[in-house]
């Protein structure tokens, strides 16, 4: 889908949205202090369903000895376009070595092209905030749902509850580099899987705390009572210097975390600017309240999201008028050429031209077609040379959801940028 057709389809007004927007702002307060992707990851298994939660990092950087691949990982069959990350990789490392018998399979009843090994980022409103895999294992005949997810801010660790720590159903030891060790383990009834002869399930789990913070979780689900990795197997994983070394940036490499990233500055600017704002979606004269971030996209532009450049968009409504905005940053020489001044007058559009609080220039122009304004868009070349576009399509009536000088204060909100490669 081109530009132009996407900013063609200019949107009406919408009938007022039920939505809770205190609630939904409150929530979708983000971290904009963080400097770097990173990790958060947290694997849950409920009745009929396994979820998994996975992240991206602000902090200081963490540092482990080199590790020498081994030349027996086991890596699981890739779904259909997808593509390892390093930290996948480190994890089928530590997999080789910890549990050599170990088979990776596919998910009952999963389709044909679908991976075996899924992992990547998970959100916090909007915000990366971790980094987690999930995928079914087999050792002989015990089958299990293993899990790895690194936390980027662990929550406080708890004294294990008396009952569990007198069942020796949770322990904390301390390990042989200062790491605080937690284990657990549950046993349940077999409401998922149906396969357990004794109409039980086990679930254990391990989370190894480094004294610089880092934390590394690992869970299997066991299909019956004999989960297909031991304790010990899950503790060494979690401690393999292959592991512990990707832990301290476990989302590098990942464009779509990334992306989401700077999808998650770009959100909170235009929430700040607006408050209020929600998202919209349909097409015509009628349209439903959205989260602001649920038709966020880079959808037909994929190509655009690169270390250098950004392009995101998605409909945006305030006070039942809604449009089309779209953000565009560029550096490097993605940055296109030419200083932002106004040129001749030209009786299809406006043209204004300034400066910002931070020796920025910008330039905003409202173009007009059939006597109605559709479009208004403000570029900023900011003095590190990084260039920035904020589009904003009208409705067919030629209203805009927001006023110029709040389109212009996201233009110049510093947030609004690219991450370091």
């Amino acid at each position: 889908m081109s530009y132009r057709v996407i900013f063609d389809e200019a949107v009406g007004e919408v009938p007022p949205s039920a939505i809770d927007l205190d609630r939904l702002i409150a929530r979708q307060r983000r971290r904009l202090r963080l400097r770097r992707l990173g990790v958060v990851g947290a694997a849950a298994v409920a009745v009929g369903a396994i979820a998994i939660g996975a992240a991206v990092t602000g902090g200081h950087p963490r540092t482990a000895p080199a590790v020498a691949p081994s030349p027996t990982v086991r890596v699981p069959p890739p779904g259909q376009n997808q593509t390892f990350t390093r930290t996948d990789h480190a994890i089928f490392e530590a997999m080789s070595r910890v549990a050599p018998g170990l088979e990776w399979i596919r998910q009952d009843r999963a389709w044909e092209g679908s991976g075996v090994w899924n992992s990547g980022a998970s959100t916090s409103g909007y915000t990366p905030d971790g980094y987690g895999g999930q995928g079914r294992v087999r050792v002989g005949d015990s089958v299990g749902y293993f899990t790895v997810g690194i936390p980027l801010d662990p929550q406080p660790r708890h004294p294990c509850p008396p009952k569990q720590a007198g069942k020796a159903s949770c322990t904390i030891r301390t390990g042989p580099g200062g790491e605080m060790i937690r284990t657990g383990s549950a046993r349940n009834p077999d409401l998922m899987f149906k396969r357990s002869p004794t109409g039980f399930t086990v679930i254990r789990s391990v989370s190894v705390r480094r004294a610089d913070g880092l934390e590394i979780q690992v869970q299997i689900v066991g299909e019956d009572e004999d989960p297909p990795l031991t304790e010990g197997q899950m503790v060494a994983l979690a401690l393999d210097p292959a592991v512990v070394e990707v832990a301290a940036d476990p989302l590098r490499g990942d464009k779509r975390a990334r992306r989401q990233l700077i999808d998650s500055w770009v959100l909170a600017a235009i929430q700040r600017q607006n408050p209020g704002v929600t998202g919209a979606e349909g097409k015509g004269p009628v349209f439903t309240a959205n989260d602001l971030g649920a038709g966020w996209s880079d959808r037909g532009a994929e190509n655009r999201n690169t270390t250098d450049t950004y392009w995101g968009y998605g409909r945006v409504m305030v006070k039942r008028v809604a449009g089309l905005l779209s953000v565009d940053i560029r550096r490097g020489d993605a940055v296109p050429a030419g200083e932002l001044g106004c040129g001749e007058p030209d009786p299809t559009r406006t043209c204004e031209a300034g400066a910002g609080p931070r020796g920025e220039r910008w330039r905003t122009t409202t173009i007009r077609r059939d006597g109605a304004t559709v479009e208004r868009q403000i570029e900023v070349r900011r003095s590190d040379g990084t260039w920035l576009r904020v589009t904003l399509a009208s409705n067919v009536k030629g209203e805009f959801p927001m006023t110029r000088a709040r389109q212009l204060g996201i233009a110049l909100d510093p947030t609004v940028t690219l991450p370091g490669s």
